[in-house]
């Protein structure tokens, strides 16, 4: 019986581990806990500095198509930020990470955040139904909004470059072209250099850098605008020891990430889109401006002059904005608006708000002339019709008495109006979106 016993004692004590002479020792014991702590470490480490991604939502229907967002009068988010009108939905930056919001019920459609330390930087549209997220460790991640479906790269490292440019951080921006074959490819520009990759495989199509002494400034438009066939960038040079910009000029890259002939080195403000072939530029020389133009993307070549007929006292100019092959001059303390035609610059309707009104730059948003009127009060937003005439007002009461509205952009038969002033307090720009009124 005490053999029994004793054999089934030792059967009930743990095995230790054993030597590699076979004997038993508390050493191996030793090294697995050392070596399970490294685990944990590293594995701490690699979710921290990781570039995975963390998707919530995509549940239920996704966003409603560009035609099926019904009317369901003003809505109003005070932390919207950096917002972007794709897919349906608005995508902004929302906390540490990105979100979709669907227009038609308000409802977040999916909340994309990433471990570590990384968050986003910045928001921008790449076409009809994708957006570009840049993150503040370099990485780019394009989203199908609908889908939910990601694809990233891995920027390169352009940090150098910002003790030339006398900045601490390289900003990003994002757009859409389309490329050989109607396939999409998304430009990404970090100051001095510019990226292109293949929105489905990322694979690189092409690089080009900026000129020695050169950096791209202001390099792509409102997220919410986005041309998909050029490219359009500013460029700021420094000579020697210079802190500022000596001088500038603005350059049109096609999908291969080559200037096009005659706009390698432009004179003059920003190429932006008005039309098919027609760009609007700002003649400035960076003390005044010298009035705008229109100009043929395939030949360079001037083909009219926008009319300014600014009637501000202190010598202001008008603010003028194209889209979709038109032209919005918009005089401000004179209380006129204009419509052209950005082919030949015929005018189609000219319109006069009275003596006391203030107005800020208007814009051609689906197709419509759209104008903030800041007095009289109240401050509101302004529709006018294909002729000229007034389709109708929106109000915007969060404005009053605060903040200093702009039209940003729309699509889906929402607006959204940023705020540029927003309070001191703030740490973002908060920005209103409105559904329009039909």
């Amino acid at each position: 019986m005490d053999e029994e016993k004793e054999r089934g004692d030792a059967a009930a004590e743990p095995v230790p581990l054993r030597g590699p002479k076979g004997r038993w020792t508390g050493r191996a014991m030793s090294v697995l806990g050392c070596a399970l702590a490294v685990v944990v470490l590293v594995g701490a480490g690699v979710w921290w500095f990781s570039p995975w991604e963390h998707m919530m939502g995509l549940h239920g229907a996704p966003p409603k198509a560009a035609g099926g967002v019904p009317f369901e009068g003003e809505r109003f988010f005070r932390d919207v930020v950096d917002p972007v009108l794709a897919g349906g939905a608005l995508v902004e930056r929302h906390g540490r990470g990105v979100r979709a919001v669907d227009l038609g019920s308000g409802r977040t459609w999916w909340n994309l955040t990433r471990p570590g330390r990384a968050t986003v930087a910045s928001v921008w549209k790449v076409d009809d139904r994708r957006v570009a997220v840049a993150w503040t460790d370099r990485r780019l991640t394009v989203v199908d909004v609908p889908s939910g479906h990601r694809m990233h790269v891995e920027l390169p490292d352009r940090s150098a470059a910002g003790g030339v440019m006398g900045t601490e951080k390289i900003r990003v921006g994002a757009g859409g072209l389309s490329g050989p074959g109607g396939r999409l490819l998304v430009a990404a520009v970090q100051d001095r250099e510019v990226d292109a990759y293949d929105a489905s495989s990322g694979r690189r199509a092409w690089r080009r850098p900026a000129p020695r002494g050169c950096f791209y400034h202001d390099a792509l438009q409102d997220g919410i605008q986005s041309q998909t066939r050029l490219l359009s960038l500013d460029v700021d040079c420094l000579e020697y020891g210079g802190q500022a910009a000596d001088y500038a000029y603005s350059t049109l890259l096609d999908s291969s990430g080559e200037p096009l002939p005659g706009f390698a080195h432009f004179p003059g403000g920003s190429l932006l889109p008005a039309g098919d072939h027609e760009l609007l530029q700002d003649k400035n020389d960076d003390v005044k401006s010298n009035g705008y133009r229109l100009i043929d993307s395939r030949t360079g070549r001037t083909l009219w002059r926008v009319d300014q007929w600014s009637s501000s006292p202190a010598g202001g100019r008008d603010e003028v904005t194209a889209a979709a092959g038109q032209v919005v001059v918009t005089d401000q303390e004179g209380a006129q608006v204009a419509l052209y035609r950005a082919a030949d610059g015929r005018l189609l309707w000219r319109r006069n708000l009275g003596d006391s009104a203030l107005l800020r730059a208007g814009m051609v948003i689906a197709g419509q002339v759209r104008v903030i009127e800041e007095e009289p009060p109240p401050i509101k937003v302004v529709t006018f019709t294909s002729t000229g005439g007034i389709e109708g007002e929106q109000d915007l009461p969060m404005f009053e008495g605060a903040g200093l509205p702009a039209l940003a952009g729309g699509a889906y038969g929402a607006l959204v109006v940023a705020d540029t002033e927003p309070e001191p307090n703030g740490t973002h720009r908060p920005s209103v979106l409105l559904t329009a009124r039909r």
